[in-house]
């Protein structure tokens, strides 16, 4: 009974035994400061006890997000985290077999969900100097096209789409009949955004996260940003209510609280600062930071970075690796406060002394 292209996935489970309350989270692209007592304090009073034993209603979120976004209500469709969006959206507009477009790399999550809805792949992939070129999208687009995801700014490997870029893929995402989606999970730390654009075209969408700029990935929450046929649409996929009662009044907090996304993108910025004149002056090759909230540094093999993962870990200091092709020698660090990238870079440092 059970599906063959279910069974063939390898499923890995992420964030295991981590020392939350006293270790330094580099490893997920998360909120790297803990909130402090006040902060948490106030989240805690904003959640009624009387929604709990209720079904939200979250007309109010779809207001508040149409205030702070300027944009009107019948253009958003709120779902749980950009990874649902990302499924309903394949889920309702690519048939199996047709094909969708991803970067390479970028999140893994695109590459599981098409598999989960078998629908093939094809993968727009960075070259030699980490960059993507757009001859090489043309290449692989067929007529079973439907869907380009482009995640602006991207990540593992840092990369914006500038203006000149976004126009050649849109003219070409229109002559060919195929929904362009981004992903701006990261526009807060300095990208230009389209979402603007979204409510005025008949092919694109974009989508938004609590989880990056607002520090706030536990919640699980995100919205897109479409004309509004393709959002009545692609809402008509989602559950019982778009989220939860806990989720939605904390996105109502946030909303309400913007100095949280303010002050954290400041910290993010100092952090990205230091991180870069650090490793500049270790001469240590690294990527990003830019307009993102992570940094790409590249080791001298991919024994190094196992190595190293253990070397931090041992100190509670969590950082990515494992990736593939072009970047397997590469780990990943998330950005923060300047006095835990000081920690990080110590103990790099460190690290760097003692290898061999």
């Amino acid at each position: 009974m059970f599906k063959p292209h279910i069974q063939k996935l390898v499923r890995l489970q992420t964030s295991e035994n981590r020392d939350i309350k006293r270790g330094i989270l580099l490893d997920r692209n998360e909120r790297v400061e803990n909130y402090n007592e006040i902060t948490y304090r106030k989240i805690v009073r904003s959640i009624s006890r009387f929604s709990i034993n209720a079904t939200p209603d979250i007309q109010n979120l779809y207001k508040n997000l149409s205030k702070f976004f300027k944009i009107s209500k019948d253009n958003i469709y709120i779902g749980q985290g950009i990874t649902e969006l990302m499924s309903q959206i394949i889920f309702s507009l690519v048939k199996k077999n047709e094909e969708v477009v991803i970067m390479d790399p970028t999140y893994p999550m695109y590459e599981v969900l098409c598999k989960l809805n078998q629908v093939k792949i094809k993968k727009w992939k960075f070259n030699k100097e980490w960059l993507l070129e757009f001859n090489d999208l043309k290449k692989i687009i067929t007529k079973k096209t439907k869907v380009i995801f482009l995640v602006n700014p991207n990540l593992p490997i840092e990369f914006e789409f500038d203006k000149n870029l976004k126009n050649k893929i849109y003219k070409l995402c229109l002559k060919k009949n195929i929904i362009l989606v981004y992903d701006e999970a990261y526009y807060h730390f300095g990208s230009k955004s389209e979402i603007k654009n979204s409510t005025k075209k008949k092919n694109l969408i974009v989508m938004r996260t609590f989880s990056k700029a607002w520090g706030l990935p536990s919640i699980r929450l995100g919205f897109l940003v479409t004309n509004r046929k393709l959002c009545e649409y692609i809402s008509k996929c989602r559950s019982l209510v778009e989220t939860n009662a806990l989720s939605y009044q904390i996105a109502m907090w946030a909303l309400n609280n913007r100095k949280i996304l303010d002050n954290h993108v400041s910290q993010i910025k100092k952090g990205s600062k230091y991180i870069q004149r650090s490793l500049t002056k270790l001469n240590v090759f690294f990527k990003g930071g830019n307009v993102t909230n992570a940094v790409l540094i590249r080791l001298r093999n991919k024994k190094d970075t196992e190595n190293l993962r253990l070397f931090m870990r041992k100190r509670k200091i969590y950082i990515r690796t494992n990736f593939k092709d072009k970047i397997e020698n590469c780990i990943r660090i998330s950005l923060g406060p300047v006095d835990k990238m000081k920690i990080f870079i110590n103990e790099f440092n460190n690290w760097l002394k003692i290898r061999r």
